[in-house]
């Protein structure tokens, strides 16, 4: 395990950028990041904005793992007006950024032609038509630990390893192909999140304390952090996972919540 001490000056510094999410799968588990027609989402971007969020993170099906699977089509179409309506809402009290949250390639390429600054890619292998179309659109690419297809598939799936050592292994082979396919702007994420439908509660938590505790091992990979700030059912839960994400001094912090990661961030300093 490693760990260091981060200094007085660099502590008071430190400030993550906050990807807020905005559901547009009704049948997500977080029920008040979920948007649905024009109005809804423009009041929950423009919360979202209000509150802190750097990025509008857009996610058309939910990863929950008891709900109907959507099809690529579907999330397509959900995605397609949210991105139109905040594409052309950009103004001067509107610069937030826009990233499509999603394990489909062709999704992701759909997100880019529609509007979208970047792709939050949370799919297995890496296909050279999302590398090309984001190289080519000079945009920004999130990377996530997924050793499964994608999380539909990780229903059925025997358990992966989930070390660290495998996190990192399969992190740095898709930064490899990304850098060789030409992306400049790289964010990675260990992916706190992926939790295989057998792993019990005492496995969960040891996941995600050893990748919060071996963090400095992930920026040997040369690229900025991004840890999702979970929301869990219980606010002490929700409040401590925050904090977590701050104190491992991630880059980019994925939340539902952006007021609670700057109210921690405020306590801190």
């Amino acid at each position: 395990m490693t760990t260091s001490k981060v200094p007085a000056d660099e502590s008071a510094r430190y400030t993550p950028k906050l990807l807020g999410v905005l559901n547009l799968s009704p049948e997500s588990m977080v029920e008040e990041s979920i948007a649905v027609g024009e109005e809804a989402v423009a009041e929950r971007a423009a919360l979202l904005a209000r509150t802190g969020a750097h990025w509008i993170d857009l996610g058309g099906r939910s990863i929950t793992p008891d709900v109907p699977m959507v099809s690529d089509e579907t999330e397509q179409s959900r995605l397609k007006p949210a991105l139109e309506l905040l594409k052309n809402s950009r103004s001067e009290s509107f610069q937030e950024r826009i990233c499509v949250d999603t394990w489909s390639a062709a999704t992701g390429c759909f997100g880019l032609e529609h509007g979208a600054d970047g792709v939050n890619y949370t799919g297995g292998a890496l296909p050279s038509s999302l590398l090309d179309a984001v190289a080519g659109k000079a945009a920004t690419l999130f990377l996530t630990f997924m050793p499964y297809d994608n999380a539909y598939q990780m229903r059925t799936a025997e358990p992966a390893d989930v070390s660290v050592q495998a996190v990192l292994d399969h992190l740095g082979k898709k930064v490899e192909a990304a850098r060789a396919a030409g992306i400049e702007h790289l964010i990675l994420d260990p992916n706190l999140g992926i939790i295989h439908p057998t792993t019990d509660d005492h496995q969960k938590i040891h996941q995600q304390l050893a990748i919060l505790w071996n963090l400095d091992d992930f920026r040997s990979l040369g690229c900025p952090l991004l840890l999702y700030a979970a929301r869990k059912p219980e606010r002490l839960a929700r409040i401590m996972t925050a904090s977590a994400c701050l104190h491992a001094r991630a880059d980019y912090i994925r939340t539902h919540t952006p007021e609670m990661i700057w109210q921690l961030h405020q306590s801190e300093a």
